[in-house]
C-alpha cells in the first residue's frame, strides 16, 4: 500500500496517508479537509536524471575510515 504525503490547504497540516487504491481520497486528520497538495516524498526528491541516489541512514555517524562494509559510507 503506497504511502503518500500532503499538505491541507486550509489549516496547513502536513501528514502522510496509507492509501489503498489511487482513486481513494485522503482527508485531513486535522480539520477534515479534502483540499490537499501532494507533497514530493523524500524518496521522490532522491531521483536525479532518472537514477535515484543512495540515501545514508539516519542514526549517528560511520567511524572513521567506514564500517568496513561495502555500504559506501567511507
Amino acid at each position: 500500500m503506497p504511502i503518500y504525503e500532503y499538505r491541507c490547504e486550509p489549516c496547513a497540516e502536513a501528514f502522510e496517508a496509507f492509501l489503498a487504491t489511487s482513486t481513494e481520497q485522503a482527508v485531513c486528520p486535522r480539520c477534515s479537509g479534502t483540499e490537499l497538495t501532494r507533497l514530493m516524498s523524500m524518496f521522490a526528491s532522491g531521483r536525479k536524471d532518472g537514477v535515484y541516489k543512495q540515501v545514508a541512514p539516519a542514526g549517528p555517524a560511520p567511524k572513521a575510515g567506514g564500517c568496513g562494509g561495502g555500504c559506501a559510507c567511507h
